[in-house]
């Protein structure tokens, strides 16, 4: 056996969300609910170094310049798994859902301490 060199399990479906955001710990997204083609991707962020704090925005955050193929990406990710638990609305109205997505856990989930 070679080197063991664990990673961290990536869910696959997030995958294609990371590729819109590279770098991106969250991001927010919008689709019309009755075509969920029509998605939009709105933001990406990082966490905050602390809990509670507000989501920092990539700064050098280069979305990508097809907009068909994002819309496509978005629509299929929320068509298939906005039940995730990563997946919560923010908003909803009849013309567009608006979804935060955790692409990543936040550093102090991972502490393993309870932060009570």
């Amino acid at each position: 056996m070679g080197p063991s060199n664990p990673q961290p399990r990536q869910t696959p479906p997030l995958d294609s969300l990371r590729e819109l955001a590279p770098g991106a710990d969250v991001v927010h997204v919008r689709a019309n609910p009755c075509d969920w083609s029509q998605g939009e991707l709105l933001g990406a962020y990082t966490w905050p170094p602390h809990q509670g704090e507000a989501l920092v925005p990539l700064s050098h955050a280069t979305f990508p310049d097809d907009s068909h193929h994002t819309a496509l990406t978005i629509g299929e990710f929320l068509n298939g798994c906005r039940h995730l638990p990563v997946v919560g609305m923010l908003h909803a109205s009849d013309a567009a859902y608006t979804y935060h997505v955790e692409l990543a856990p936040p550093p102090w989930s991972l502490t393993g301490r309870d932060p009570q």
